[in-house]
């Protein structure tokens, strides 16, 4: 079954005031909840590189920011654990700091504050559509109303931000909605980022998260299934120090199936007995494992291979190395490699990871 991967909060608050500003002046007024914050800092960061370009000190509850811009701009305000998203622009515009998307007084802001509002629509449909299914039924029938549920709404999601950026494909706002868009697929591929970005202009794809998007999204692609492997060398890879490369092991004329994994992670270290027992039932001339340490310590990951008595073959240190690569976020994550070096599954776990070695080896 496929689980909602996406809550957003939105609350549209208008906190009117006016003043006299020139054509690219902007002034920033925001409140903070009452009774606290009194005295600390709002930071102003560039949304686009994750850069602090301002601050300003609350007093009496309240904080004012002024500029001069040239064109509209994403930019986050936090302070404490309070965050808020806004487009700077001409004019005034005013933020609640309790309310996640509240920025009010100009075009760009009122706008994304409505496709916000409308995305927040349909989630509260799907979650009453969800509650109204039968638990009485069979837990397949569930499931199937549940994919339902789950199809209609992600259409309606989809619908959303293509009238908006019909309307601003290379805006600032544009950049805000098709991020958010690709935020709330629940199954996101690199086609659909593909096909979505035909709709918006260079300055929407340059938007600093939507490029890093685009950097995954492009090594997803040259490392999917089908593809054949992207090698990588770690300098002190081996235990006595010296280079290891995953050339070492694949594309040797064996399955090789590569688990990358670190010492801290409880899940990856709950797959060590799955990876054990298949390892011990077709290792050979036909198979192998490779295990290849990242984001860790290694110290901790001989440590750990000592505990869970790896015998298999093992790559240590290899950082962020493969996992920038193979554009890996999360781990574990589990890659199964043909005899000639093709990549034949991604993201294999439990019974999955079984089931497609007993099948490629034919067992």
């Amino acid at each position: 079954m496929r689980r909602i991967g996406f809550f957003i909060t939105v609350v549209c608050a208008a906190i009117l005031s006016s003043c006299g500003v020139g054509e690219k002046d902007f002034v920033v007024k925001g409140v903070v909840p009452e009774g606290y914050y009194d005295g600390e800092t709002v930071y102003m960061t560039d949304y686009d590189d994750g850069l602090v370009i301002d601050s300003a000190r609350i007093k009496g509850g309240k904080f004012v920011f002024r500029g001069v811009t040239d064109s509209a701009a994403v930019r986050k305000l936090t302070v404490g654990d309070l965050t808020v998203t806004l487009i700077v622009e001409n004019g005034v515009i005013t933020v609640d700091m309790s309310d996640a998307f509240s920025p009010d007084g100009t075009p760009l802001n009122r706008e994304l504050c409505g496709f916000m509002a409308k995305c927040e629509d349909v989630v509260g449909m799907a979650k009453e559509r969800l509650a109204a299914v039968d638990r009485t039924l069979p837990e397949k029938e569930q499931a199937r109303l549940q994919d339902e549920i789950f199809d209609d709404i992600l259409a309606l999601l989809n619908e959303i931000p293509v009238q908006y950026l019909l309307e601003h494909p290379d805006d600032a706002l544009g950049a805000m909605v098709f991020l958010t868009w690709m935020q709330l697929q629940m199954e996101p591929s690199a086609e659909f980022f593909e096909e979505a970005g035909k709709l918006v202009g260079d300055n929407v794809l340059n938007f600093g998260p939507v490029r890093q998007m685009a950097d995954y999204y492009g090594k997803m692609l040259l490392t999917a299934e089908g593809r054949p492997f992207v090698d990588f060398t770690v300098d002190n890879g081996n235990a006595d120090g010296s280079a290891a490369s995953l050339s070492d092991y694949v594309g040797k004329g064996k399955y090789v199936l590569v688990d990358f994994w670190a010492s801290w992670c409880v899940p990856c270290r709950q797959e060590t007995p799955i990876i054990a027992e298949v390892y011990k039932k077709y290792g050979g001339d036909r198979f192998t494992v490779v295990s290849v340490a990242v984001w860790d310590e290694r110290e901790a990951t001989i440590k750990a291979i000592s505990e869970d008595g790896n015998t298999w073959p093992q790559i240590l240190d290899a950082q962020t190395v493969p996992t920038e690569l193979y554009g890996i976020q999360g781990i574990p994550h589990i890659i199964l490699f043909g005899p000639d070096g093709t990549i034949v599954a991604r993201n294999l776990r439990g019974d999955q990871l079984k089931d497609k070695i007993a099948e490629v080896m034919g067992k």
